[in-house]
């Protein structure tokens, strides 16, 4: 975790990964609360009727909505190297 002279040794391309992995939640959250907002404040009489909700089903049907970053990108190593 710590150099010889006792600072830390820090990942700085694993320090990248994770804040692109949190760009990656952020985005997917978003895209999930705005669809939830929408499906709360829906005027169509079905959700299925709606043409947005029926969008936000194709893309969450797609992968588009809630894909996961891959393994090794979440974060499974520390940040701090020994």
């Amino acid at each position: 975790m710590f150099a010889p002279d006792g600072q830390p040794h820090l990942d700085r391309q694993l320090l990248h990964d994770k804040a692109q992995e949190l760009d990656q939640t952020i985005r997917r959250l978003g895209a999930m609360r705005d669809g939830l907002r929408h499906a709360a404040a829906c005027r169509a009489p079905s959700h299925m009727e709606c043409p947005t909700f029926r969008r936000i089903l194709r893309a969450a049907e797609s992968g588009a909505i809630g894909a996961r970053a891959p393994r090794a990108a979440q974060g499974a190593a520390p940040l701090l190297r020994e």
